[in-house]
């Protein structure tokens, strides 16, 4: 039987490999930080082989892993075929995605990366983790700002402040 840590490392390296075979970064958008992000999972997994979770963190844990990749699947097939800027990537947007998980949410990708972090967190909850999923919350953030001031710089900055106002960051907006 495989330990429970493998779950979520394989959850990880799909999202990993299925976006490099996604995004294709010329070497000039290539920013470091976006390294940021195995550092993040890894710190979540770090020592968790010494861990057994309950049955109960294990399930709702699988839970969010499989919602995790099921959003990273729509939204990866949803992108197929298009350029789409790599994390941190100093590029000028000219397009405008709204269709499957787009047309709710702006950043699919990093939510279902979150929610990675966040399961693997759940199935294996300490302190730390707790932190490191709230500073992976900051990066995310932090990217997710990055790329709306390029779209505001864009020429596609009207269309895309009107897709802002429907979206939400990275879960759907709540309509009164």
């Amino acid at each position: 039987m495989l330990p429970a840590f493998a779950v979520p490392v394989a959850v990880y390296l799909w999202q990993v490999v299925g976006a490099a075979r996604t995004f294709a970064p010329r070497p000039q958008d290539f920013s470091p930080l976006s390294s940021l992000i195995t550092l993040g999972m890894g710190a979540l997994i770090l020592d968790s082989w010494t861990v057994e979770p309950t049955a109960v963190l294990f399930v709702a844990g699988c839970a969010g892993l499989g919602a995790a990749l099921g959003l990273f699947e729509w939204a990866r097939r949803t992108v197929r075929g298009q350029f789409f800027s790599y994390i941190f990537a100093k590029d000028t947007p000219t397009f405008l995605c709204t269709s499957g998980p787009y047309a709710r949410i702006r950043n699919p990708f990093y939510t279902s990366y979150l929610l990675t972090m966040a399961s693997t967190a759940l199935m294996f909850p300490s302190r730390f983790r707790a932190g490191v999923v709230v500073a992976m919350l900051g990066y995310f953030m932090a990217a997710a700002l990055f790329e709306e001031r390029k779209f505001a710089r864009s020429t596609i900055a009207e269309a895309y402040a009107a897709y802002k106002a429907r979206t939400g960051r990275f879960l759907p907006k709540l309509r009164g």
